[in-house]
């Protein structure tokens, strides 16, 4: 997987689901950890403590990245998140 951060103010669900429009899957990465079951059961962690990790863990999404991604591949996905995102191509 190849993960990117969106810029702030770009809703990470609305360009994962623009981009499986398009064809191209994504999801969203990581949460922030200490918003995880474990961390808020165990160490009482909420929502709000950490407010950078959660900016990040909100704005970062996978994109598709393997061995035999051809760089056609890599050009579509990178031009269709453009696009998304509301940038023209480029030339």
């Amino acid at each position: 997987m190849f993960v990117v951060q969106l810029p702030p103010g770009i809703e990470r669900d609305d360009t994962i689901r623009a981009l499986g429009a398009q064809g191209i899957q994504s999801k969203p990465y990581l949460p922030a950890i200490h918003l995880l079951s474990f961390y808020r059961e165990r160490f009482g962690h909420r929502e709000g403590e950490f407010p950078i990790c959660e900016d990040v863990a909100a704005r970062s999404i996978a994109l598709p990245f393997f061995p035999t991604m051809s760089e056609g591949q890599v050009v579509r996905v990178a031009e269709t998140l453009r696009a998304v995102l509301g940038h023209p191509p480029r030339t």
